[in-house]
């Protein structure tokens, strides 16, 4: 077996060392996200990318099953992730160069429910730097109707609520009595496997289910040595709608001296948002 191949077998071992708090993990849910980048093109401005939630007895983290991997090699053995970058791109640097956000991930958040205790705590990076809030764990309050159909073989009912500024509709199975579910959805009696919001701009549909599986839940601090900036939830929102309507281009040629000649600063408001929208858009 290849020195690569013997790294990657041994990987999550090596991993959870950078796992603060963990617990035993009593479910790992896999989801695709659907998340729409335009909303005036909504056939065309869009990406899908598998998800995990991972269940403990006392808290969960959601995030990017591609990026969560990224990020675990980069922590464990920064040289095996470029070895395996430098090999791709020698056979064939068009594909490497195509497929190169599918490898990282385009979805660079995690969320912990319940963590700290009676907290819910989100990291992200964008706008070239590593963010974190800490936020009171507000949970949805549903209205659940008598619909149902079948998901993965689970029978699950039809609920709705308004959460965060976006109206969702979610299904859940009382066959899996855990009060969870994808993003910061959750507080149903029963697991939720699938929810949306009215176009579907984001949607969460879950394609496996594993329990008890021999993971640990707690806080990932593979990035924990970078440091991250740590705000509050609006803070948080405004900044990232600010970097959503900034000239990035313009930034990296400033930071780095690459990058695209532009006379703009500024470009036109996104015509999409974040899964919650009720924070100050100050521009």
């Amino acid at each position: 077996m290849s020195l690569l191949l013997v790294t990657l077998s041994t990987l999550p071992l090596m991993a959870d060392k950078f796992v603060k708090d963990p617990e035993p993990a009593i479910l790992e849910v896999r989801y695709t996200r659907h998340e729409v980048t335009d909303t005036t093109k909504r056939d065309l401005r869009f990406f899908d990318e598998e998800t995990r939630l991972r269940i403990g007895n006392t808290k969960s983290l959601f995030c990017s099953v591609q990026h969560m991997w990224r990020d675990s090699i980069m922590a464990v053995d920064p040289s095996t992730y470029w070895e395996m970058e430098r090999a791709s791109f020698e056979k064939d640097p068009r594909e490497h160069d195509r497929t190169a956000l599918q490898r990282s991930g385009r979805y660079w958040c995690t969320i912990y429910k319940n963590y700290p205790e009676g907290k819910l705590t989100e990291t992200a990076y964008f706008d070239m730097e590593y963010w974190k809030y800490v936020e009171d764990w507000e949970k949805p309050s549903w209205e659940i109707t008598d619909d149902t159909k079948d998901i993965l073989g689970y029978q699950c009912f039809k609920a709705e609520t308004d959460y965060r500024g976006r109206h969702w509709t979610a299904w859940f199975t009382p066959e899996i009595p855990i009060e969870e579910g994808p993003w910061k959805l959750c507080g149903l009696p029963g697991l939720i496997l699938e929810a949306y919001d009215p176009h579907h701009d984001y949607s969460f549909t879950a394609n496996a289910v594993f329990t008890n599986p021999t993971l640990q839940v707690g806080y990932l601090g593979y990035k924990d040595r970078r440091g991250y900036s740590n705000v509050t939830r609006d803070k948080f929102f405004n900044n990232w709608w600010k970097y959503k309507n900034s000239n990035f281009a313009a930034k990296i040629r400033a930071a780095f001296g690459v990058g695209p000649k532009t006379t703009t600063t500024k470009k036109s408001v996104p015509n999409y948002d974040k899964e919650e929208t009720d924070y100050p858009h100050d521009l």
